[in-house]
């Protein structure tokens, strides 16, 4: 009988260190959710931003008004504003291999 009173009284401690640890991830959980949010209400913000400055840099360097370059960034300001990622370049061992074929089928 002591036996089952001892593990009940574990059991009942695991539960409730349990229902604490989930409320603790929980709060955890919102406040990521919150930082995430905000984040992206930033780069969204910086993103417009960056879109103003270079459609404003477009239309008062442009050379002529029907210049296909300038209609493009008034078109669509958004795209120029995101990061283009560059290529790594191909070793020089892949440019001297002589054993690949380029030829185009």
């Amino acid at each position: 009988m002591l036996l089952f009173v001892v593990s009940y009284g574990i059991l009942t401690a695991l539960v409730f260190e349990q229902g604490q640890t989930i409320e603790a991830q929980r709060g955890l959980i919102r406040e990521m959710l919150k930082d995430s949010t905000q984040l992206a209400a930033l780069k969204d913000k910086l993103a417009r931003d960056d879109g103003k400055q270079i459609h404003k840099k477009t239309d008062l360097g442009a050379p002529a008004a029907g210049a296909k370059g300038s209609d493009r960034s008034a078109k669509r300001p958004g795209k120029s504003a995101h990061a283009m990622k560059a290529l790594p370049e191909k070793p020089a061992a892949d440019l001297e291999d002589v054993r690949r074929s380029t030829g185009v089928i």
